[in-house]
């Protein structure tokens, strides 16, 4: 079986980083550009999220259905940040839309969590997310010896860093910020210092890191915190539990679907400075065995693969 993998965007993006993994599990051929390279194929496996099409949803989705009106084989589409629980009832419903046409042009959709799928209709097959293994740490950070919360992945809103940053006053923890902002957020990153200051916390965010430095981190803090209760996947708390942390993790639907999958390597919690405080108090109980690396990934995927052939 012959499978381009085309993975669009920048290599540290998460949907990237992801594309460019599931593709050597499967042992497709990688394309990091919509440009087809030299070969004959018998599928198209591509990852979509909006943002990494467009300006905007219905130029991403336009710009999806143009290409995708140009494959002469079976075409199957990872979606991710599958709208359906955005605050923003408005946005929520134009990316809906959006969505909706990427679906219409794709012979096989799939998603990365139950969460995910029960968002959409026909429901999609479910692959989920794999875990690790992550690159050998690196350097151990120069903050590692402060007493610290730890939040992985892109600054963007949403993410939980505001409910951190207010779970961690009083504690005399310092919040460390284990990435960079995402395109289009990086003034987030002053509102946030600016919301450290106010409530008295040190913060410090690292910026983009490699994968053996981000390691590093994701080893160094003291709790590791996931603070974002309404996501429908998220590698970034699947990167805690590869690298063997037990994060205090806000209660959401795939946190319980993860907590489901991977039993006993998430600290549940209904009230985050409560969670906060019982991990500086009883930081052993946020270390555990790494989560097992999805063998079954593959597999999946070539299921769907050979059920559009």
């Amino acid at each position: 079986m012959r499978v381009l993998a085309v993975v669009p965007g920048p290599a540290d993006h998460g949907v990237v980083v992801h594309g460019t993994t599931v593709a050597a599990l499967t042992g497709a051929r990688l394309s990091r550009t919509l440009r087809d390279p030299a070969g004959t194929w018998d599928l198209t496996h591509v990852q979509f999220t909006d943002s990494l099409f467009g300006p905007g949803i219905d130029a991403a989705a336009t710009a999806f259905e143009r290409w995708a009106g140009r494959r002469t084989h079976p075409l199957v589409v990872t979606l991710h940040d599958v709208p359906g629980a955005d605050a923003d009832r408005a946005r929520d419903t134009r990316r809906s839309a959006g969505y909706r046409r990427v679906v219409a042009a794709a012979d096989a959709v799939v998603v990365c969590s139950a969460v995910e799928a029960d968002r959409l209709d026909p429901r999609p097959t479910v692959v989920p997310l794999p875990a690790g293994p992550l690159a050998a740490p690196g350097r151990t950070p120069s903050w590692a010896d402060r007493t610290t919360l730890g939040v992985l992945g892109f600054v963007y809103p949403g993410k939980g860093h505001e409910r951190v940053l207010d779970a961690a006053a009083d504690t005399g923890a310092t919040v460390v910020a284990i990435g960079a902002a995402s395109p289009g957020h990086a003034p987030l990153v002053q509102q946030l210092h600016d919301r450290a200051r106010a409530g008295g916390v040190d913060l410090v965010v690292t910026g983009a890191l490699s994968e053996a430095d981000l390691h590093a981190a994701a080893l160094a803090v003291t709790v590791p915190v996931a603070s974002y209760a309404t996501t429908g996947a998220s590698a970034s708390l699947v990167t805690w539990l590869a690298a063997g942390r037990r994060p205090v993790t806000s209660t959401g639907p795939y946190a319980r679907e993860l907590d489901a999958r991977w039993p006993d390597r998430l600290l549940l919690t209904d009230d985050l400075a409560a969670g906060v405080r019982g991990g500086l108090a009883a930081p052993a109980t946020t270390w555990g065995e790494p989560a097992p690396p999805r063998g079954d990934v593959a597999a999946l995927l070539r299921s769907v693969y050979a059920s559009v052939l």
